[in-house]
């Protein structure tokens, strides 16, 4: 892997939420496993700021269901409190992975913030839901990975360990990163092997098999022919733990969006674009 590929930093975004403590948690043991230094950050949002300052705008209490005019110093406050949260939760959980760490608060538009930290990283870590505990992608996901980081990993629930790393390698320039993405990592290699026929696989194979080879490495191999995301989210649904590593040119999309492959993927899914 060039020394541009390796994963040095690792941003994980953080908001209190379960799936963002998922998120980091999966984002600790990565940077521990890689040496690298992570970076968390908090994003005050100045969408709910502006919302809290309308006179009109009303809260309904979790508990009591009460109504109160939502005001913008407590909607700060709230803000606040989540922040730090958020840092607690960086702190233990840094310290226990003895990584190097470091925890940013924001104020502003959260896939703004994102996308400039994102920029001074070599992974963004993002919780597939957020707040909402839903199943399907979030509105916050779904932007940045329309915006195209080069290496967004999306969590669904947080696992502290992950024995299989498998990418699909269609022979591209994209996917060629994602097996070099998912060299870099290190692990249980599994390789979907995607192509048009029988024969093209073969020779997709034998490329991958011969770089592997030639670094010390086995893959196990799984051919996708002719094949779509529904067939390899079938496929990883028997599949033990594992990160998918999906390139974003994949012919496995075949007209879908990244988000919508997202949806039929219920799985730790690490981006390349």
């Amino acid at each position: 892997m060039s020394d541009s590929e390796k994963i040095r930093r690792i941003l994980v975004a953080i908001d209190a939420s379960a799936q963002s403590l998922a998120a980091l948690e999966i984002a600790a043991q990565l940077a521990a496993d890689l040496g690298a230094e992570l970076a968390g950050l908090y994003v005050e949002d100045i969408n709910l700021i502006r919302l809290a300052a309308l006179p009109a705008v009303l809260e309904i209490g979790g508990v009591s269901a009460r109504s109160r005019r939502l005001d913008e110093h407590r909607m700060s406050r709230q803000l606040r409190s989540q922040a730090a949260r958020a840092a607690k939760a960086m702190a233990d959980v840094a310290g226990r992975s003895k990584i190097r760490w470091s925890f940013t608060v924001a104020r502003g538009s959260i896939e703004t913030e994102l996308l400039q930290a994102a920029t001074e990283a070599d992974l963004l870590i993002l919780g597939r839901a957020g707040w909402s505990g839903k199943r399907k992608l979030g509105s916050t996901a779904r932007k940045l990975i329309a915006a195209g980081p080069k290496r967004t990993l999306v969590i669904e629930r947080g696992e502290r360990r992950f024995p299989t790393l498998m990418t699909v390698y269609d022979g591209s320039e994209l996917s060629q990163r994602a097996l070099d993405t998912a060299i870099g990592i290190g692990g249980y290699l599994a390789v979907g092997i995607v192509a048009d026929d029988e024969e093209h696989a073969k020779t997709l194979q034998r490329e991958v098999a011969a770089k592997l080879k030639s670094m010390g490495l086995k893959a196990r191999y799984r051919w996708l022919v002719r094949a779509d995301t529904r067939e390899l989210a079938d496929m990883l649904y028997a599949q033990e733990k594992c990160i998918l590593i999906l390139p974003g040119g994949s012919p496995l999309l075949k007209g879908r969006s990244l988000t919508e492959a997202l949806e039929q993927l219920k799985c730790p899914v690490l981006l390349i674009q």
